[in-house]
């Protein structure tokens, strides 16, 4: 027996016997770690595979870790970079390259909620990085991709600086709500889709496009016109970066408006037999080409600076934009700046992920007075600018004003604020179940103000007015994810409570007849008080929602995702305010099958199918199920017995209590390929969906109504289409690579049903009037109709009939078209019209990408096929008819058309076209002195347009109202000419 005073002696002999033995078993790693570039990643964590503890890399990304005898892996990880196992059996030192962890382009798609690998999706998923965005004056982030993704429809129609793209995912859903894609940046939802032109282009780094419904059911009532999900730039852990993206660009106009100069007038009134005498009271000797007057060379330059880095669990990213973009028209452009915070630290062993983003954009505002495009062609050329002293040259007739001084001494301005703050926190619970929180504030201010002085001939009393509106949201939800691999199956699993509350709410003023112009919007109250408006308006909601997916992949061969969503709007009454939006796909990753091994040439095959319900409530307004009344400047007022009840308040809108969702069921099938090492690669997607429940205000009697129309849930439409995209790796050589991809969409868009019942009342109707041509002598001259059968807005026209009389080709060319009058002949009775589709047959997009060692040379082509436009500024401004003291087109010198306007098929032009997009020249210099990497490019965007459309430009912004397909450049609806541009810009990176 051991003596109680040898114990202590005992017991430090076996603690030190115990700890040599451990020193003698351990082994010890070293190693350096670094990211593709060959720099350092100072701060990664390395762990011994299945432990907690661990060690940090150094500033050098140098480590050194003792693992236990047997060891085999060790895990490498951290911020900004994907997690990897690093096998060290039998090595002593190693060497890690970690690469940058993307949930964008390459490998990962963002599908809502989460992600998944793009070989893994089962729902129609198009993705585009950076590398592929479209080069030159980029001021609106979707002009990176315009044309580019099968499906998706970009279209700037004109070159106004401060006008929004119409975007369009798969055709029309909606007759009256909004058709525009829910776009998501960074997780949040934006509240209004134009506030994309508030994202400076150069932070976003990949978009991820979800097409189907399958894909957008997870968004539910949000996602019935598609989602896109734009990702923008994070930091990484390592040294800081410092990063300049900057273009200086030149715009001209790109095409003129056609009209004839003085001596061209002076013969169109001879031809027009117009009296001498009448001809010289117009004439003041001049020779103005109006479109020239108000347009300039414009110049635009942006400049982005960003800084970012990190160390060991935390990163981050800042960064500053600035641009200036002067419009082509006189006194009109756009000035934005821009700042972006974003961060992420990890803490607790990594378990916890804090993350937090603050934004916010700053535009300054010039707009364009549209009425000015009617004036320069209701303007004679032989009328000068300005006077000899300078002044504005001053004369007003019937739609006839100075153009040029109109658009500079009107104040027509605004100026909005957009600022998003983000916060969002991850904890892991378990390995592969994680709960989080997400929360975000979004403010968005728009003020406005116009002042229109008395202007020169005009004789008009002066106005002003000023507006602030207010678009704000609070978004936040709770979710859990788990993520989990036994053997060769794998379950992903997300829930979701999803709370997002809408406030809106804008106040206006106006004054008339002001006694000190000079003060203009800065003192409204200068105005006659007869005179002056005020008025206010505000309205709230929310949406509340629950939501599941299950993933499930066995062998990654097959593939199972369900996801069930349930969403209230406050907008619907009672009765209809939950809807349930389901969706299921499924693909079989066909190249992954025994039998497939022996195909060599094939890389990849998969086939997928999928099936979603969304809902859409864009067309409702929160108060669309009740009664409300409007009035005028009568009030209560108790102490005046005249006033003790508001009689002039009358109703003026009917209640519908019914009201319920819009919903869009939608099938999907597709296929992916890649061919020859995925030299050759694409997918192929067909897709039948249909729109039930319709909203659409239909007309209705009174009594028993209190109101002549009424928003109700009448008829169905159909979208069917076909997507193809391709791409090909031409060559992959070491000094020369070429890379040619394209899409081509074909889609059908069809009313099907315009009829329905609701309030005790049966409509059925087969067709809607909707557009009417405009201009003088159009009045209730409806041209396109909602037409069961038809796509939307489909033209109903006369049939030109031909000629009744030869005409003399020395006066009047096209001479089988006209009578002996000049007048156009047509036949106007029912049985000589017709219905005819306008919309496209298919639209396309062409891009080339070329590398010759360190020069590139990339284009991209984009066109329509088969579309057709009204053109109503020809009818109207090549007719004979119209002189004196209006200018002509030079169409009409020729055409000899004379008499009254009249709407037919002559005047339905195909505008169909192919547009040399962007072509870009670029020398990448690599890493010179302080720089770590230099690249300059050279790009020339919208070089030439091929079309048979003899209108000013023939993309229009279709499908975006009733007046799409109506080329109206007068009265009023004039047309912001498109530009030619020509930009150098500049990429660098320093060291």
């Amino acid at each position: 027996m051991i003596s109680l005073q040898f114990l202590p002696r005992v017991l430090f002999l076996l603690i030190l016997s115990l700890s040599v033995t451990g020193l003698v078993a351990q082994t010890t790693i070293t190693g350096k770690i670094a990211d593709t570039d060959g720099k350092a990643v100072s701060g990664a964590t390395v762990t011994v595979k299945g432990q907690k503890a661990g060690v940090a890399a150094d500033t050098e990304g140098a480590f050194s870790i003792s693992v236990p005898p047997g060891t085999k892996f060790l895990v490498i990880s951290s911020v900004g970079y994907a997690e990897q196992e690093v096998d060290i059996a039998g090595k002593s030192v190693v060497s890690v390259v970690l690469t940058p962890e993307s949930k964008t382009y390459s490998d990962v798609v963002v599908v809502g909620y989460g992600t998944v690998r793009r070989r893994d999706a089962t729902a129609a998923i198009a993705s585009i990085g950076s590398k592929d965005f479209s080069s030159g004056i980029i001021v609106n982030p979707m002009q990176q991709i315009q044309g580019k993704i099968a499906g998706l429809s970009i279209t700037q129609a004109g070159g106004d600086p401060n006008s929004n793209p119409i975007i369009r995912l798969r055709g029309q859903t909606s007759l009256s709500g909004g058709q525009t894609p829910l776009i998501v940046l960074d997780g949040i939802p934006l509240d209004d889709p134009n506030q994309i032109s508030s994202i400076p282009p150069g932070d976003i780094t990949s978009y991820d496009i979800l097409k189907d419904v399958s894909a957008t059911a997870i968004y539910g009532s949000r996602g019935a016109n598609g989602v896109i999900i734009i990702n923008t730039k994070k930091g990484t852990a390592g040294r800081t970066r410092v990063e300049y993206n900057g273009f200086a660009a030149m715009d001209r106009l790109a095409k003129g408006f056609d009209l004839a100069n003085a001596d061209e007038w002076r013969q169109a009134n001879q031809l027009a037999g117009v009296d001498p005498a009448t001809i010289a009271s117009y004439d003041k000797g001049a020779n103005t080409d109006w479109a020239d007057a108000i347009t300039r060379t414009a110049f635009t330059h942006s400049h982005n600076v960003a800084v970012s880095g990190g160390t060991g669990g935390f990163n981050y990213r800042a960064s500053v934009s600035y641009m200036d973009q002067e419009g082509i028209v006189i006194n009109t452009g756009k000035e934005q700046f821009a700042v972006r915070f974003n961060a992420q630290q990890k803490a607790m062993k990594n378990k916890l992920d804090l993350q937090v983003s603050v934004f916010n954009n700053h535009n300054n505002r010039n707009y364009a007075d549209y009425a000015i495009f009617a004036y320069i062609n209701t303007t004679p050329p032989v009328y000068p600018v300005y006077n000899p002293d300078g002044s504005y040259y001053a004369y007003n007739g019937f739609e006839q004003q100075n153009p040029v001084a109109r658009q500079e001494l009107q104040t027509n301005k605004a100026v909005d604020d957009l600022t998003q703050i983000l916060g969002r926190a991850d904890y892991e619970i378990i390995r592969g179940l994680k709960l989080g929180v997400l929360g975000s504030i979004s403010r968005y201010n728009i003020q406005t103000q116009n002042f229109t002085p008395t202007l020169p001939g005009v004789g008009n009393i002066t106005t002003g007015s000023q507006a602030n509106s207010n678009l704000n949201s609070k978004k936040g939800d709770v979710h859990l994810n788990y993520n989990k691999d036994f053997g060769r199956h794998n379950i992903a699993a997300t829930a979701v409570y999803e709370y997002n509350e809408f406030n809106n709410q804008r106040f206006n003023a106006g004054g008339q007849d002001f006694l000190v112009p000079d003060l203009g919007v800065d003192y409204l109250q200068g105005g006659n008080p007869a005179l002056n408006t005020i008025g206010s308006y505000r309205d709230q909601f929310k949406i509340i929602s629950f939501l599941g997916r299950v993933a499930y992949n066995y062998d990654q061969r097959y593939y199972a995702t369900v996801s069930l969503r349930r969403d209230g709007s406050s907008k619907f009454g009672e009765n209809n305010r939950w809807g349930t939006f389901p969706a299921v796909s499924a693909a079989w990753r066909i190249s992954g099958e025994s039998f497939m091994q022996g195909i060599y040439w094939l890389s990849d095959l998969k086939l997928s199918a999928g099936y979603g319900v969304v809902g859409n409530q864009d067309a409702i307004s929160p108060y669309n199920t009740l009664l409300t009344l409007g009035g005028s400047t009568r009030y209560l007022d108790l102490g005046n017995p005249s006033y003790l009840f508001p009689q002039s308040y009358t109703p003026n809108q009917n209640a519908n209590p019914d009201l319920k969702w819009e919903e869009r069921h939608g099938t999907n099938i597709g296929l992916s390929f890649g061919l020859f090492d995925n030299r050759f690669t694409g997918n192929i997607n067909w897709y039948n969906d249909k729109t039930k429940n319709l909203l659409f205000n239909y007309q209705v009697p009174i009594p028993p109504f209190f109101y002549n129309t009424i928003l109700a849930n009448v008829g169905e439409l159909t979208n069917k289409g076909v997507e193809i995209q391709l791409n090909a790796d031409v060559t992959r050589g070491k000094k020369f690579q070429w890379n040619i991809g394209g899409q081509i969409t074909f889609s059908k868009t069809r009313i099907t049903s315009l009829s329905g019942s609701f309030a005790g009342l049966d409509i059925k109707t087969d067709d809607v009037r909707m557009g009417q041509a405009t201009g003088r002598g159009y009045a209730n001259n409806y041209i396109t109709f909602l037409k069961v059968g038809y796509a939307p807005y489909v033209f109903y026209l006369p049939e030109f009939a031909g000629v009744s009389k030869e005409i003399d080709p020395t006066t009047q060319s096209n001479q089988q078209y006209y009578d002996e009058n000049g007048e156009l002949t047509y036949s106007v009775t029912a049985a000589r019209k017709k219905y005819i589709d306008p919309s496209q047959n298919f639209n396309y997009g062409i891009n080339s990408t070329m590398a010759y060692g360190k020069w590139g040379f990339n284009f991209f082509l984009r066109g329509v096929s088969g579309q057709k436009v009204f053109n109503n500024y020809q009818n109207i401004t090549s007719n004979l008819s119209r002189l004196p003291g209006n200018n002509i087109t030079k169409q009409g010198l020729t055409n000899g058309i004379r008499g009254s306007q009249t709407a037919s098929d002559y005047w339905l032009e195909d505008a169909g076209f192919m547009r040399l997009d962007n072509a870009t020249l670029s020398y990448t210099f690599g890493e010179v002195g302080a720089f770590e990497s230099l690249r300059l490019y050279l790009t020339g965007t919208n070089l030439f347009v091929i079309t048979n459309y003899t209108g000013q430009d023939p993309e229009i912004a279709n499908g975006n109202s009733v007046q799409s397909y109506i080329d109206a450049n007068v009265s009023g609806l004039g047309f912001y000419p498109r530009s030619r541009t020509l930009t150098l810009g500049i990429n660098l990176s320093l060291k």
